[in-house]
C-alpha cells in the first residue's frame, strides 16, 4: 500500500514537473501568457493648476492646449501597455510605478496604446474631454499574484536551461534567423494569450506604403520588442475592437521586421493604417516614438529593404507616383472622393491628420524612398505571367 501511495505522490509530482515546465520547452525565449483588462476613464478635471494642486505636482510645466486632466488611475495589475480605448483622437499619458515619479507625458496617436516597461497607475490629459475606456495589456507576466509569478519564473528558469543545452547539439540545426519575425515568434498564435484575428482578413489594392511609429519608449531591449507587438496587437484587438493589429509590418530599432497583421505578407492585405486610405495603402511601423529620435540606421535599412521588396511584389516601380482616392474620415486630411497624387512612399501625416510618424523620422522619408529605389535598380523583377500575381496574392496590382 505504502509503495503505490509513494508511486501515485511521485506521479502527481512528475505531472505537476510536465506542467510547469512544458510551455518553457522551446529554442525561443519564455514568454508569459499575456493578459488585457480594463478600467473606466474617470471624469476628467479642467487641467488648470487649482485643479492640479492635489497629486500633480506637474501643475507649472503645463501644457498649454491640455485642458482636461484625469485623476491617476490605479489599475488592477501592473501592466506593460496602456490606452484609451474607443477614443481616436491624440490625447497624452502618464504613467508611475509603485508611487514614484510620473513619467513625460506621452501622445497617443492613431488608437495605438503605449509602452510603459511596467507600471501600476497612469494618468490621461487631453484638449478636450477625454472619453473611452483604459485598456491595459500586460505581457511580462510580473505581478499577477504570488502563484503567477512564481510560476513564470519557474518556467523562465527551466527555458534558459533548456536553450543552453539544446543549443550544444542542435548549435546549426536551425535555418538562419528570417529576415520577417513570424508572427508566432511573437505570439500572435499561442493559445494561452496571443492574438488571433477577429475573422479572415480583407484584400484590396497596393499603391503607396505608409511609413509610421508606434509612440511608445525608444529604450526597450531586443527580448522586449516582441511583447511591445503582441501588446500592440491585443489592444488593437481586445481595446479598440479591430479585426487585427492595425499594421503590415513592424521594424524595432534592432533592424528586425515582424510580420503584422495576418493574411499573407505578399499579399494586399486592408489594415487600420490610414484613415480613408486602408484599401489602397500598406504600412510598416517604427516600434518607438520619432517625434525627437530618428530611426536607426539599422531600423532604417531594414525600412527600405523591407518596402522594396513589397513594393516589388506588387509590380510597382517605387521611382514612380500613383493617385489614391479619399474615403474620407474625420482623420483624414484630404475629404472623401479628392484624388490626390503621391510618391510610392510616404509617411502618415501625408494622408491623416496626425503628427506620425514623427517630426525626425518623417524627415527620413526622402531618404527612405531614395533607398528602395536604389534597392529597386539592383534586382530585375521575377517573371510573371499575366495575372498570375493577381490569382497568387488576393487584391495585388
Amino acid at each position: 500500500m505504502r509503495r503505490k501511495v509513494i508511486t501515485a505522490s511521485a506521479l502527481a509530482i512528475g505531472a505537476l514537473c510536465a506542467w510547469v515546465a512544458a510551455p518553457a520547452l522551446s529554442l525561443h525565449p519564455y514568454q508569459p501568457a499575456a493578459i488585457d483588462f480594463e478600467a473606466p476613464l474617470p471624469q476628467p478635471e479642467r487641467a488648470v493648476p487649482t485643479a492640479l494642486a492635489s497629486g500633480h505636482e506637474e501643475a507649472e510645466h503645463e501644457h498649454p492646449a491640455a485642458r482636461w486632466i484625469t485623476p491617476p488611475v490605479s489599475a488592477p495589475h501592473r501592466f506593460d501597455l496602456v490606452g484609451v480605448a474607443g477614443e481616436l483622437r491624440e490625447l497624452e499619458i502618464r504613467v508611475r510605478d509603485d508611487g514614484g515619479s510620473w513619467t513625460e507625458w506621452v501622445t497617443q496617436v492613431d488608437a495605438t496604446p503605449i509602452w510603459v516597461d511596467g507600471a501600476d497607475e497612469v494618468q490621461v490629459r487631453a484638449p478636450f474631454r477625454p472619453r473611452g475606456t483604459l485598456h491595459f495589456v500586460n505581457v511580462s507576466g510580473e505581478d499577477r499574484g504570488t502563484v503567477a509569478d512564481l510560476l513564470n519564473d519557474a518556467r523562465a528558469g527551466v527555458n534558459s536551461a533548456f536553450v543552453a543545452v539544446a543549443n550544444r547539439f542542435v548549435a546549426e540545426a536551425e535555418a538562419p534567423k528570417p529576415k520577417l519575425v513570424t508572427r508566432g515568434k511573437w505570439g500572435a498564435n499561442d493559445d494561452r494569450g496571443g492574438c488571433r484575428p477577429r475573422g479572415p482578413a480583407e484584400y484590396g489594392t497596393v499603391r503607396s506604403a505608409v511609413i509610421h511609429h508606434t509612440v511608445n519608449a525608444n529604450d526597450y531591449s531586443k527580448s522586449e520588442a516582441a511583447g511591445i507587438v503582441l501588446g500592440i496587437c491585443r489592444f488593437h484587438v481586445n481595446g479598440n475592437g479591430w479585426n487585427d493589429i492595425g499594421y503590415q509590418a513592424l521594424v524595432d530599432r534592432f533592424g528586425r521586421v515582424y510580420k503584422g497583421r495576418a493574411g499573407g505578407m505578399p499579399a494586399a492585405v486592408v489594415g487600420a493604417q490610414a484613415q480613408g486610405f486602408n484599401d489602397q495603402t500598406t504600412a510598416i511601423a517604427s516600434i518607438g516614438t520619432n517625434s525627437s529620435v530618428k530611426l536607426s540606421r539599422k531600423a532604417r535599412v531594414a525600412t527600405g529593404k523591407y518596402v522594396a521588396w513589397k513594393l516589388g511584389v506588387h509590380g510597382i516601380d517605387p521611382a514612380s507616383t500613383t493617385q489614391l482616392v479619399s474615403g474620407g474620415g474625420s482623420l483624414n486630411r484630404h475629404p472623401k472622393n479628392a484624388v490626390i497624387t503621391v510618391p510610392r512612399v510616404i509617411g502618415h501625416r501625408d494622408l491623416g491628420l496626425t503628427e506620425c510618424p514623427g517630426d525626425r523620422l518623417y524627415a527620413q522619408v526622402r531618404s527612405i524612398r531614395k533607398a528602395v529605389k536604389k534597392r529597386a535598380r539592383r534586382f530585375t523583377p521575377r517573371a510573371r505571367e499575366p495575372g498570375a500575381e493577381a490569382a497568387d496574392y488576393p487584391g495585388a496590382r
